[in-house]
């Protein structure tokens, strides 16, 4: 019941959005009338999936980006990006705008100047309603400012309880950062988040990186060394704070190593790769490293680890780490063959496991494509009493021209995240764009 009262809610909170989306499919083909050009995406996603419990879900997810240049002048444009979902066995449907907004941006993006919703590059997880600005006048300073209602995207295991949230409060802020001295980058910058008299989220934050490059037996090293922190004065604490190397060597050696720090509970960056990161208070320490090597042009190897070390709610502290290795082969070009191989080792108070992965993308004929994947993971200490978990995949995908493929796809899943089900469906994709000018054509 709290279910369907919480999608009755969400979705009566949703009718702009749909009356948005409509304006769009609407208005896009009328633009190139005002001389602009127009380019987008529409994908659409068709599945049936079926789990071990019984339970079945038909559901339509619908993708549109929209790209609109040119509109009136050469700096104006337009970028819009949403999805439109439905649920065909319940009878319910969601929508999203995840990002729409009028830009101003200048020869070399001098002056960038974003009005609408719009994604903010340093929070995966938050978009602003509101105004951003950019500015690069000559000299070694730039600045940004921003301000607007903030919107984030709550994670929720049911796709159509992920919508954006709002806090009823306000976020402004900005940063100035470096420009002009080569390979050598930094930035300070503040930001505010605040409901009435109230401020829960008041960030001091600083950044900087050097390149350096140099010549050693004979070959080329490069190395990238970054570094940023975030402060919370709301809270007294440091809120996220992240060291990083970058370095290649001879075009053939990568190594990434990256240490943080995480002390936010309501944002979760890709890079926390453990599911047992979402069990925690938010207090995270975490140090990776990933070394590949080009044995070929077209065959490299690698191995990664992860090491997290958490605070759970209850005060104590546990660890977890996933220890990765593994080949790539790319033989598009030759043989129409990718093939990726996998084994990992997990480990945490909740379960030990290890697996294998393998994943194969050919191209028997010039328009067919098929892919296919299977992995297979064993557990130490599993919550439930078999002791194996296996997912096999496959997709054979239609793309006679670059513009538009098709492709059906089906799953066989008894994953680590214990949702056993069988899926089944349809994906399409269609990219398009409308000349200007009143003779304009879609093409």
């Amino acid at each position: 019941m709290q279910k369907k009262i919480n999608r009755s809610y969400k979705l009566h909170r949703s009718y702009k959005t749909y009356v948005f989306v409509i304006l769009l499919f609407i208005l896009a083909p009328a633009c190139p009338l005002f001389g602009a050009e127009v380019s987008g995406t529409y994908s659409a996603l068709f599945q049936n999936r079926e789990n071990a419990a019984g339970n079945k879900e038909s559901v339509l997810d619908n993708y549109l980006m929209l790209d609109a240049t040119n509109i009136g002048r050469p700096d104006i444009s337009a970028h819009v990006y949403g999805k439109y979902g439905r649920d065909l066995n319940d009878d319910f449907s969601d929508s999203s705008i995840y990002y729409g907004y009028l830009q101003y941006k200048t020869f070399q993006g001098a002056t960038d100047i974003k009005l609408g919703r719009f994604p903010m590059e340093t929070h995966r997880f938050l978009t602003v309603d509101g105004l951003s600005a950019y500015f690069r006048p000559a000299g070694l300073v730039g600045f940004t400012a921003f301000g607007g209602v903030p919107k984030y995207l709550d994670i929720d295991p049911d796709r159509f309880n992920r919508q954006f949230s709002e806090t009823g409060g306000l976020i402004f802020g900005g940063r100035v950062f470096l420009q002009g001295i080569e390979n050598t980058r930094a930035y300070a910058g503040y930001s505010r988040e605040w409901k009435g008299s109230d401020a829960y989220r008041e960030l001091l934050s600083a950044g900087g990186g050097r390149d350096i490059s140099g010549n050693v037996l004979g070959n080329e090293l490069k190395v990238s060394l970054d570094a940023s922190a975030d402060y919370n004065e709301a809270s007294s604490g440091m809120e996220k704070a992240t060291a990083r190397l970058f370095a290649t060597y001879a075009r053939k050696l990568t190594l990434i190593v990256e240490a943080d720090r995480y002390d936010v509970k309501n944002e979760y960056p890709e890079g926390r790769e453990l599911v047992l990161s979402m069990l925690s208070d938010g207090r995270e320490d975490r140090v990776f490293y990933t070394l590949s090597y080009n044995i070929t042009k077209r065959v490299s190897v690698y191995q990664s680890s992860v090491f997290t070390y958490l605070r759970m709610p209850d005060g104590e502290w546990q660890r977890g780490t996933i220890l990765k290795g593994g080949f790539g082969a790319d033989y598009v070009r030759e043989l129409g063959l990718d093939v990726d191989v996998s084994v990992y080792r997990f480990e945490s108070f909740i379960a030990n496991a290890s697996g294998i992965s393998a994943r194969i993308k050919g191209r028997p004929f010039r328009s067919w494509i098929v892919e296919s994947g299977v992995e297979a993971v064993h557990f130490d200490t599993p919550f439930r009493n078999d002791k194996f978990a296996r997912t096999v995949t496959g997709e054979i995908g239609y793309q006679p021209k670059p513009k538009y493929k098709v492709a059906l796809f089906v799953e066989r899943s008894d994953n680590p995240e214990y949702r056993s089900d069988f899926r089944t469906g349809v994906k399409f994709d269609y990219n398009f764009s409308f000349s200007g000018g009143k003779g304009g054509q879609i093409r």
